[in-house]
């Protein structure tokens, strides 16, 4: 008894598929890069106006790793040393700064952006 299956379509889906895994991963990224730049300007915003380091907005960057990023106080920028007692205080002193109020405010537009990008990767 013999039999044949034709895989063709399969194959093709495959194919597609895997396009469809790279448009995504390029999206991706350019949401996640905008999305770093747009957290690390709340961030700016959010730390100014502090009497006690009026230089530490310009200590705040990020990097970007593939699909990730990491955003926040570089201690070897302008009075970058200050941001961690801003953000967590002391043993004396409470919090100043909200740290992850950009955070929160950027992920509702992130979670929309990757959305489009998977349908349009899919389309």
């Amino acid at each position: 008894m013999d039999f044949s299956i034709d895989a063709s379509q399969v194959d093709r889906l495959a194919v597609e598929l895997g396009r469809a895994g790279r448009k995504a991963t390029l999206g991706a990224t350019a949401v996640i890069g905008k999305a770093a730049q747009n957290i690390k300007t709340g961030m700016q915003a959010d730390f100014s106006g502090h009497g006690h380091a009026p230089a530490i907005p310009r200590a705040i960057n990020y990097d970007l790793r593939g699909l990730s990023a990491e955003i926040g106080v570089d201690k070897r920028g302008p009075q970058g040393g200050l941001g961690n007692i801003l953000a967590f205080g002391t043993s004396k002193n409470a919090a100043v700064v909200d740290h992850t109020a950009a955070l929160r405010r950027e992920l509702p537009n992130v979670a929309k952006f990757l959305g489009d990008v998977g349908e349009q990767a899919l389309e």
